[in-house]
């Protein structure tokens, strides 16, 4: 496969994760998803509510697993009755009843079964907030997302609805509505971008490109705020709908993805496929201390960025304690800047350093690559000004890369 003439191993993203880690292979049973009952805590079970259209005391896995369609995701298993799920980089293969690494989609009778018809949150914010800087700069964005995640981040911040099917505290319902109604909800909103996200988007495909389908045919741009740990199926299957693909690079080591649930491989090369499959990319590294802060390997993820595109925007963020990593320190937001700088002076257009606006200001705008002159101006996540003519910069004539779209309102 080639992505923008670097190949890229097709083992690298094709191998299943089951294949490497025999620890990892799927082991819950659909009847365990329909109980709900195997592995949740007793005081957890008596302490749920009805839920949408579930009896008292119904755990949060039945009433997603009622919640389901049938998927498109998949091919045919190694052997008869098995299938093989495609939507994430695990590859998931699935003996008959089991589902897969991420919970929530599985096999039943003879059919993948995936999430449909729900949202576990929606909130309407800024299209900043999904850490997108070159879509519709000021646009308000409705973003929604469902429960569950193949991957399994320590320091995940939605962690209440990514690791809801492997954690006791976590909380909420499935909101059931149609991708007809979601969509009207953000345009009601004078919403100019729908997007996927809080849970891992391409393990809720089907729903995604439901949704997004109808977003497209209302106006609107569309993201998927993805962890990148997918497929070429997925990403072939939602390009038709989708605009903006949004990666968080979360490491750039074995170990480190070992520690998430995943592999590094697959996401260095989805976010390849996705730029030659015509997306707008954008890619996030949160800086963990003593997780992936060392400046060596820093640098060596701007460089395989780079060497994809260098006019995919790469934002650095700081960390904040929380979930299982609340003994660690905030990051040092110099640290960032200099790695930015490195970033810069290796060839990157635009490297960005945001949540920290209190002390890094600068590192918010973004910049003509030629004059470097200003041309979006931002602070804490909300665009202020929009100096861009037609997508150029107007001091100097040179294009910005990115979907500019209309002014914002």
């Amino acid at each position: 496969m080639e992505t923008n003439g670097r190949s890229a191993p097709k083992a690298a993203i094709d191998a299943p994760l089951d294949a490497l880690d025999p620890g990892a292979r799927p082991h819950v049973r659909v009847e365990d998803l329909v109980r709900g009952a195997a592995n949740e805590p007793a005081r957890e079970r008596a302490a749920s509510g009805p839920g949408e259209g579930g009896a008292a005391g119904e755990p949060l896995t039945a009433k997603l697993a009622r919640r389901t369609v049938p998927g498109a995701l998949y091919e045919p298993g190694p052997e008869e009755g098995y299938l093989r799920c495609t939507a994430c980089a695990h590859r998931c293969v699935l003996a008959p009843g089991r589902a897969g690494a991420c919970g929530i989609r599985f096999e039943k009778d003879g059919e993948l079964r995936v999430p449909f018809g729900y949202v576990a949150r929606h909130y309407v914010r800024s299209v900043e907030t999904n850490t997108i800087f070159h879509v519709r700069p000021g646009a308000r964005s409705l973003t929604f997302g469902m429960f569950g995640c193949d991957l399994r981040c320590p320091y995940c911040q939605n962690w209440k609805v990514s690791q809801a099917l492997r954690e006791p505290e976590s909380e909420g319902e499935p909101i059931d509505i149609s991708a007809a109604d979601l969509v009207e909800v953000a345009v009601a909103a004078g919403c100019g971008v729908l997007a996927s996200a809080y849970n891992e988007p391409m393990i809720t495909a089907e729903w995604a490109r439901a949704v997004f389908a109808e977003a497209q045919r209302r106006g609107l741009v569309t993201a998927l705020i993805s962890d990148g740990n997918t497929t070429p199926e997925a990403l072939a299957y939602m390009r038709p709908v989708t605009d903006v693909f949004r990666v968080d690079l979360k490491g750039w080591s074995a170990d480190q993805y070992r520690t998430l649930g995943g592999r590094v491989e697959p996401v260095l090369a989805a976010i390849g496929e996705a730029r030659r499959l015509g997306y707008w990319v954008e890619v996030v590294t949160l800086v963990v201390p003593g997780f992936n802060d060392k400046a060596a390997g820093l640098r060596a993820l701007g460089a395989e960025i780079a060497g994809v595109d260098p006019d995919i925007p790469w934002h650095l963020n700081a960390f904040y304690p929380r979930y299982k990593m609340r003994d660690r320190m905030t990051t040092d937001p110099a640290f960032l800047v200099d790695v930015a700088g490195v970033a810069y002076a290796r060839g990157m257009k635009y490297v960005y350093v945001s949540n920290v606006a209190d002390r890094v200001r600068e590192l918010s705008h973004t910049r003509c690559p030629a004059c470097h002159e200003v041309v979006v101006r931002r602070f804490n996540y909300e665009t202020q000004e929009v100096l861009l003519s037609g997508g150029a910069c107007p001091s100097c004539g040179t294009r910005v890369p990115g979907l500019w779209g209309p002014a914002a309102p």
